[in-house]
């Protein structure tokens, strides 16, 4: 056989054995309702090309249900919150900002969304130590080698996984509180007088009192986001790894 046969040969040996279309191996950290929903579909897209989907979900879910689509594989942990606690939280989460948000003055609507995220980041956060502290899990994911971890930024512990398996990840965002994410660690222009703080049921038409009153739940989650919610997590993840993590440097590096 020629050189110009033996090259050809090997091109084809490579397209129908070496494909890093069909041969990633991808796990994917997720969260519940609308952000299932969308980090679902870049799922699907995946497992279309051929890469092989691992959904590791916990015990208790309320809408996530990887069951649903064959083309996941689904690793389960245990944790000790239920099914019906999780599914409360998010009701009472929705009905605040569904129904009760225009009955409420911008302090108590304020105070009781601090109290729901508090809450869930409780919940997460206990979820993310069911999975990372469980040593026979973590021995199970790393010997299943996976190449990547697939994560929504809004349910932390993605990329704590990651870290603790040695691989990238990569995040799926529906949206942050305040635009928090989206602003300071992916650039996106987000000028308060203009764009709305999710969950407020604000518009881009806003008259002068309404832009008063986004501007200061912008301040508030800045507030709350910097000086709370990650020195909770940045003291966690460093007890993991065992060294100094600031998770909001990972944020930030993960958009550059």
């Amino acid at each position: 056989m020629n050189s110009e046969k033996w090259v050809s040969a090997l091109l084809l040996l490579q397209l129908c054995c070496f494909s890093c279309g069909s041969c990633g191996k991808v796990l994917a950290w997720p969260m519940e309702y609308s952000h299932w929903l969308n980090l679902k579909a870049l799922l699907d897209g995946l497992v279309q090309k051929g890469h092989e989907v691992t959904v590791l979900m916990p015990s208790a879910t309320v809408f996530v249900d990887a069951g649903n689509s064959s083309g996941f594989h689904v690793e389960v942990f245990p944790m000790e919150t239920n099914q019906e606690d999780l599914a409360s939280l998010f009701e009472n989460w929705i009905t605040l900002w569904s129904n009760e948000f225009r009955k409420l003055s911008a302090l108590e609507y304020g105070a009781a969304m601090q109290k729901l995220l508090f809450e869930y980041s409780g919940l997460i956060k206990q979820q993310c130590e069911s999975a990372v502290l469980n040593k026979d899990l973590m021995k199970t994911l790393k010997d299943a080698r996976y190449e990547v971890v697939v994560s929504d930024a809004m349910s932390l512990c993605g990329e704590l996984i990651a870290e603790v398996l040695g691989i990238p990840f990569i995040y799926s965002l529906r949206f942050s509180m305040g635009n928090t994410l989206e602003k300071y660690c992916g650039g996106l222009p987000s000028p308060p007088s203009y764009v709305p703080v999710p969950m407020t049921i604000l518009t881009d038409k806003m008259t002068f009192m309404e832009r008063v009153k986004n501007m200061l739940f912008f301040i508030y989650y800045d507030f709350w986001f910097q000086n709370f919610e990650m020195k909770v997590w940045d003291q966690f993840y460093s007890d993991v790894l065992g060294n100094s993590v600031y998770l909001y440097d990972s944020y930030v590096k993960s958009v550059q």
